[in-house]
């Protein structure tokens, strides 16, 4: 596995990024016609014709395996706003979060966490429950009358909701109403992107979280419920330091 970025950027201004970060262990290639942004459709028309940041790409990640075929693809039409590495890598290769936080509720238990403990403003990261029911006790998904499995946040003018990712159902049928319902089994996992606003400059942030359920077993069907926890991040800062001016993307 390789990692590859491209920008819009000269040489000169990547060499300087790269020697005040420290270096980096992968590639940076600069695009500074923009030919390779434009070959893939992804050139920002927003900014003004010949302004310093003409040419940029909206930001975004594509997965490619080693066929050099796209296996998936993250953008926004922001160029503020993009998901972060540990993000993209967890979605993708399920690998570790964060911080746990270990819950032990009437019918279930389950663990939550993110795909990073910190943050800077603009990321979208992934919040994440993976829960545990027991033998013959099912979680209701989408698409009956019962309530649907959902892990929300509580509304706040810094974090924006986005994406719910749940696990594919089965369906079963219950014979004593003679109905066929979409459930889970096992240990299904919920997801819920959020977005830390790019305006945000504290350097934590607690999150509220709503974990919605309805469960039943072979004897009883519970009723719906909701768990409330928090998950605190650390926020750090954007480096805004600009490049030499001598080097720097002029408006013409």
């Amino acid at each position: 596995m390789g990692v590859v970025t491209i920008s819009y950027d000269t040489v000169d201004i990547l060499k300087s990024f790269a020697d005040r970060m420290g270096g980096f262990s992968y590639s940076t290639l600069a695009d500074p016609d923009s030919e390779i942004i434009e070959a893939f459709g992804i050139r920002n028309p927003n900014p003004e014709p010949g302004s310093r940041t003409d040419g940029m790409a909206f930001p975004g990640t594509y997965i490619v395996n080693a066929d050099r075929i796209v296996q998936e693809k993250y953008f926004h039409d922001s160029h503020r706003i993009r998901e972060t590495a540990e993000t993209i890598l967890m979605k993708t290769f399920d690998s570790d979060g964060g911080r746990q936080i270990e819950a032990r509720l009437p019918q279930f238990d389950f663990l939550a966490y993110a795909s990073q403990d910190a943050l800077r403003p603009g990321n979208t990261i992934t919040l994440v429950t993976d829960i545990e029911l027991p033998e013959r006790m099912h979680l209701y998904a989408p698409g009956s009358d019962y309530t649907a499995a959902d892990l929300r946040i509580v509304e706040t003018d810094h974090v924006k909701m986005r994406d719910l990712t749940l696990p594919e159902p089965e369906i079963i049928y219950l014979e004593p109403i003679d109905e066929s319902v979409p459930v889970y089994h096992g240990t299904p996992k919920i997801q819920r992107d959020i977005t830390l606003a790019p305006s945000y400059r504290e350097d934590r942030i607690a999150v509220d979280v709503i974990l919605t359920y309805q469960t039943c077993d072979d004897e009883i069907c519970f009723p719906p419920n909701d768990f409330e926890f928090t998950m605190n991040f650390d926020v750090i800062m954007h480096d805004t330091t600009r490049a030499p001016e001598d080097i720097q993307h002029m408006s013409n």
